[in-house]
């Protein structure tokens, strides 16, 4: 008895008309939603350390308007200085280049250097190195800042 009902009712759902579907449209997206793009993260940048070895981190710096603006680095540490914090630009090739941006040598109450960068409009990558010469574990913290720069 069971296989007839069974086969019974896999006929009537081969008889039955198909279930009618519901078309779900997607509205278009909204023109604003096309042409907004993220926006840029124009830092501050920051990190920090605690360690007995070198230490590094990489940013890519943004301006507000492409071109020559100030950057200013600001490191404090819990040693009593000498940990010098320097900011290299990296090149195309994702290399660390020689020349210095910018450095500040740390200490407890924090230091502070200001110079003026060219910022390209893709923006500008750099690595800042805490170069911990001495071995020592120390901890510290940093930050970078872009501005505009005086004419």
């Amino acid at each position: 008895m069971r296989s007839f009902l069974l086969a019974a009712s896999i006929a009537l759902a081969a008889c039955a008309p198909p279930a009618e579907q519901t078309k779900t449209e997607t509205p278009p997206p909204t023109p604003a939603a096309e042409t907004i793009s993220p926006a840029a993260d124009l830092g501050p940048y920051s990190n920090s350390w605690d360690s007995d070895q070198f230490s590094r981190f990489r940013h890519t710096l943004r301006a507000a308007t492409p071109g020559p603006n100030s950057l200013t680095l600001t490191a404090q540490t819990d040693s009593g200085g000498g940990e010098t914090v320097a900011v290299y630009p990296i090149g195309s090739d994702g290399q660390r280049r020689t020349v210095r941006l910018i450095f500040v040598v740390a200490d407890r109450d924090g230091t502070t250097q200001t110079e003026t960068i060219d910022i390209p409009g893709g923006g500008l990558p750099v690595e800042v190195v805490v170069e911990n010469a001495g071995g020592r574990r120390h901890a510290g913290n940093y930050t970078l800042t872009v501005g505009a720069s005086a004419p």
